[in-house]
């Protein structure tokens, strides 16, 4: 019988995408399920008409005959459900717990981790698996278009196979096995969680310690020190070059070597040529930026472990729809286009702003997400938006954090002002102030950019009945 099956679950923090996908799955797998978050959302509405019960974020009843609690890394150890949970003996646990309990249930993990771009390369996957007839399960970290944090293809259930995102916030990717791992990059992203660029790399290599199957780009293939592992390393070059093979030293596995060779597009780099084994295929995206094709060539790696051919693996991509808050475009504002991403670290911001360039056509709005990433990126985050002619600063997000934690954006702003006199930039209190900033400057600009991982998504519904965004 299923873990889940019979059980009654209490989800705290079910408003994220993550925890919202687990809750779903528990229900799916016959649990019962109750579910808080501190603010309403369709997130939890559609968990209720799933059959969820969805109660007051301070409900501290609802715990009350529960078999288990889950909760978010949002959720603090003295939310009134943990309190409650921890006074009547109920176990309770994070969600990444969770969700290694979850990929027990399977025959076969497949784990994509990675400081950028795990949930555009997940959704990948996911999308080119459904377009073979591969049976899975997915947990995405976003919400792919078409298909939702949660995707299931095959049965009413399939077991297996589960592909997952892994994160490395707090050390949690280590809780997984999984039998395949794909490692997108790695780059510090946690200072509240690691030192130095030494911690984030001993972690990454603990999480592959014991998986028999690596994907992962060249450049990171040094920390699969483990002589049983066999590696899919997809090397790349620049617009109109050859790459390398991609060849990993170090490893006694099977090595299958992938090389990306980049065109142009119209002004980003759409599309390219991806080589495996002597075999060449077209490799063509929706999406800009470079990027995007770098993840893509993981995503077919990937995939063709798990099933895919090589050739309609590429062809699939080809109509991949994206995923929410990654270059969504979301409306327009004074007949100017309005795009949404997700981007919260420089080298993030910096890879959308080529992919959206030019930068003098940018106006761009940033909220930076949690006041420790705040102060230890603080330079980086001032040269890459200093690139920019205007920049709009909304308050830090805090998430987990609490003010005074680290630097405010106010702090960023002067430092942006003093390495870049040039880059005009604004402090916008909330919301409001920054739609009116918006509206204000963007006849001066072709695109409106909107940076950031926290709640600036909600500004979404003021743009969406504006003017149609042109087709692309």
């Amino acid at each position: 019988m299923p873990y889940l099956e019979g059980k009654r679950i209490h989800f705290a923090g079910a408003g994220g995408v993550s925890v919202s996908a687990l809750a779903e799955y528990a229900l799916r797998s016959g649990a019962e399920v109750s579910c808080s978050d501190k603010r309403g959302s369709a997130v939890l509405s559609r968990l209720a008409a799933l059959g969820a019960r969805v109660c007051e974020d301070d409900d501290a009843d609802i715990i009350e005959g529960c078999d288990l609690v889950v909760r978010s890394s949002a959720v603090p150890p003295d939310h009134p459900a943990l309190v409650r949970a921890a006074a009547l003996g109920i176990p309770a646990l994070e969600r990444h717990e969770f969700l290694a309990r979850v990929a027990e249930e399977f025959d076969f993990v497949a784990a994509v981790a990675g400081t950028h771009g795990k949930t555009t390369v997940t959704s990948m996957i996911a999308h080119i698996l459904r377009r073979e007839g591969v049976p899975f399960v997915a947990h995405i970290g976003g919400r792919p278009v078409g298909m939702g944090g949660l995707v299931v293809n095959g049965g009413d259930m399939p077991r297996s196979l589960f592909l997952t995102e892994a994160c490395e916030y707090g050390r949690h990717l280590t809780s997984l096995r999984p039998s395949l791992a794909v490692v997108t990059g790695m780059e510090c992203d946690h200072p509240d969680c690691y030192r130095d660029i030494s911690e984030v790399h001993a972690v990454f290599s603990e999480f592959l310690k014991d998986c028999p199957l690596a994907v992962l780009p060249e450049e990171c293939a040094f920390i699969c020190s483990h002589e049983h592992i066999d590696i899919c390393a997809p090397g790349h070059a620049g617009a109109g070059e050859s790459g390398g093979r991609g060849a990993v030293s170090g490893a006694e596995g099977r090595i299958c070597a992938y090389t990306l060779t980049r065109t142009l597009g119209c002004g980003s780099v759409h599309s390219g040529v991806l080589s495996r084994c002597g075999r060449e295929c077209a490799l063509s995206l929706p999406q800009p930026g470079a990027h995007m094709l770098t993840d893509a060539a993981l995503a077919v790696a990937a995939a063709c472990e798990l099933g895919a051919g090589f050739e309609s693996a590429c062809r699939a991509l080809a109509d991949f729809k994206g995923v929410e808050r990654r270059l969504e475009r979301a409306g327009s504002i004074e007949g100017v286009e309005v795009i949404f991403d997700y981007a919260h670290h420089p080298t993030e911001i910096a890879c959308t702003l080529d992919a959206v360039g030019p930068e003098g056509g940018i106006l761009a709005v940033f909220q930076p997400h949690t006041y420790s990433r705040t102060a230890a990126y603080m330079d980086a985050f001032a040269e890459v938006l200093g690139r920019l002619g205007r920049v709009i600063l909304m308050p830090v997000y805090a998430a987990r954090e609490q003010p005074g934690s680290g630097a405010d954006s106010r702090d960023l702003a002067r430092r942006i002002t003093e390495k870049n006199p040039h880059c005009g930039v604004y402090y916008a209190e909330n919301a409001d102030e920054a739609y009116d900033l918006v509206k204000l400057f963007a006849p001066e600009y072709d695109v409106v950019l909107m940076l950031g991982a926290g709640d600036i998504y909600d500004m979404k519904e003021r743009f969406a009945p504006l003017t149609r965004c042109p087709e692309g």
